[in-house]
């Protein structure tokens, strides 16, 4: 009897005496988005690459790159990158054909988490 009221007395301890948290993530996660190139504005001789940071204030889910032809719409580039850190560096070369002046699009949308919150940023620079 003695055995049995040490052992449930023990069970007790092991099981009220330490409690786990619960791991969340951090709220008002934020980001900041530094393209290095292109420049706002540029006009772009052949292929191009794009440069730049994303600086979070904690894990940030990934990032997409589209590029778009704006006379027209049409997407001519777009990368996505799924991963759990808290800083990226952006270094994608994109290549395209257009031989006369076209405007373009860049926007790099960041997912802060995977409840569909984003900061992005925008630059239109010219190609040809």
């Amino acid at each position: 009897m003695r055995l049995l009221l040490l052992v449930i007395l023990a069970g007790s301890f092991s099981l009220f005496s330490c409690k786990k948290e619960k791991k969340s993530e951090p709220e008002n996660v934020t980001a900041v988005v530094t393209l290095t190139n292109p420049h706002e504005g540029d006009t772009i001789h052949g292929n191009f690459t794009i440069n730049g940071t994303i600086a979070g204030t904690a894990n940030l889910h990934g990032y997409q790159v589209t590029i778009t032809n704006t006379s027209n719409d049409s997407i001519i580039y777009q990368n996505e990158v799924h991963d759990h850190l808290a800083d990226f560096t952006v270094n994608q070369t994109v290549n395209h054909g257009f031989s006369s002046y076209t405007p373009l699009k860049l926007d790099l949308v960041v997912a802060l988490d995977h409840d569909g919150n984003t900061v992005s940023k925008t630059v239109q620079f010219t190609v040809h």
